[in-house]
């Protein structure tokens, strides 16, 4: 078996296993939130879908300061890290496009769950993104960028994402600075009571102060860290009824670590700035945070409670800021929200459509290759590469390898090769036919397979990687045996 089928089996495998991954935290939250106590908050393990949200803005993280800092030394390096910083942005843009476009289907047909879970696959596609290079198969796309353009486009972007994330944070920090110096604690004994016995139901052990504030409209909870999360009412008196729906909804996004998600989706605004689709698919996103909220909360519901709740929705409308999340939206979203809360007829728990979702999403990314040179062989590999010492050329996987004969015609028509300089992780087999050699004034060997030619160096063992623009022609390299 060749090693290109080889990564190509357990690219698929860790493929099905992601989408097992996100299937079971789906069906586990699902089935803790409808009843079935399998999660519980307690030792940081909440009912969020997949991995903690935050999980891709450390990976993207990583990335940056790989691409600044610690491979700073090395260009292959940094532009085999950018190469994956490319694909994420791609996917992410593509992907949230996608399902703004779909996404008044989904809500048609599957629930307000449903509908938040798909947002979070790039958490689960790329928590660790280092396997989707340790199962490189043969790129789908060779994405071209003169290197000069490129440190352009680069230099732009990560000005606009730094900029822009910056002021997501200190945004965040003022918002919350603001509502602690304007809020007091809950001095209902009642309700503080009744805040902490929903906990206790909902398994939250968690300490979460209750407080009132004057700076906000409508109920809101915020904090990154759950040791200081906080949720805050608005300065006004609540029925039994009211804070009971109020407190449904809030604890609901508290054991699901929404908070976290709106972090999320925040970075993945500031990440896919460039794209403008990408921020109208956010605003979408968390809509669908405040709806499946609404919806667990409404499950077993009578009509006229869900008509009370929406003229809670009603009363207290407005926005929230920051990493927060809140009871009640702005009135560009609520018309939705309301219909939403009306008895409607039961909708698809979606667990194969998630599934999909992340089969598709994982074959499709993980296959681009940077390529930031142009020119023949001879140009780019060095003048070197016009000599070959010794070649064998193997038509298929089953068949021999033939020594070729005439090196001296080979080596004026590799020279003269229309090829792009390539950063990917995909390494070169030759063993379902190709050409392999040496050539004569450097210690370097090549493998030139398909439309990839790999050429290494023989002490060092590093390796440049090349892209055929024209597809080699084998019947003359065939002829020359």
């Amino acid at each position: 078996m060749s090693d290109n089928m080889l990564a190509y089996i357990f690219r698929i495998f860790w493929i099905v296993l992601l989408a097992f991954i996100l299937v079971d935290s789906f069906c586990k939250s699902w089935n803790t939130e409808n009843g079935k106590k399998e999660r519980i908050l307690s030792g940081g393990y909440g009912t969020f879908v997949g991995y903690d949200p935050v999980v891709l803005p450390i990976i993207v993280g990583i990335y940056l300061v790989l691409c600044i800092g610690i491979s700073a030394a090395k260009k292959e390096d940094i532009l085999l890290n950018t190469t994956s910083l490319i694909d994420m942005i791609l996917f992410i843009t593509i992907y949230f496009t996608i399902l703004l476009i779909l996404l008044p289907v989904f809500r048609r047909y599957y629930t307000a769950k449903t509908c938040a879970a798909i947002w979070v696959v790039p958490v689960v596609l790329y928590f660790q993104p280092n396997m989707l290079e340790t199962f490189a198969v043969p790129p789908a796309v060779v994405f071209y960028v003169p290197e000069n353009f490129l440190t352009i486009l680069g230099g732009i972007w990560i000005t606009g994402f730094a900029v822009i994330f910056a002021i997501q944070v200190i945004s965040h920090l003022y918002f919350t600075k603001k509502l602690r110096e304007n809020s007091r604690p809950v001095a209902d004994a009642s309700l503080s009571e009744q805040w902490d016995k929903m906990k206790k139901d909902m398994d939250i052990p968690l300490v979460v102060d209750i407080r009132y504030c004057s700076e906000v409209n409508t109920p809101l909870t915020i904090g990154m860290r759950m040791k200081n999360t906080t949720t805050y009412l608005p300065e006004r008196g609540f029925t039994d009824e009211e804070a009971e729906l109020i407190f449904a909804h809030e604890l609901h996004h508290i054991r699901r670590r929404d908070t976290h998600m709106k972090f999320f989706l925040r970075f993945c605004c500031a990440f896919g700035w460039i794209h403008p689709l990408v921020w109208v698919a956010v605003r979408k996103a968390e809509d669908d945070l405040e709806l499946s909220c609404d919806e667990i909360v409404l499950k077993d519901a009578d009509k006229d409670k869900r008509r009370r709740y929406a003229e809670l929705l009603l009363s207290i409308a407005g926005d929230s800021r920051g990493y927060s999340t809140c009871l009640s939206a702005s009135a560009k979203s609520l018309r939705y929200r309301l219909r939403a809360a009306l008895p409607v007829k039961n909708k698809r728990k979606g667990v194969l459509l998630l599934f999909l979702i992340m089969i598709v999403c994982g074959l499709c990314t993980g296959r681009l290759a940077l390529s930031t040179n142009r020119g023949t062989l001879s140009e780019l590999a060095g003048p070197d590469t016009a000599e070959i010492s010794n070649a064998d050329f193997q038509s298929g996987r089953y068949a021999d390898p033939h020594g070729i004969k005439d090196v001296e015609l080979l080596s004026q028509y590799l020279s003269d090769l229309q090829v792009e300089r390539i950063y990917t992780g995909y390494e070169n087999d030759s063993s379902e036919g190709g050409l392999t050699g040496e050539f004569a004034t450097a210690k370097r060997s090549f493998v030139l397979s398909g439309n990839y030619l790999h050429i290494t160096d023989i002490v060092s063992g590093e390796t440049e990687k090349y892209y055929i623009r024209i597809a080699p022609d084998w019947e003359f390299v065939k002829s020359l045996q």
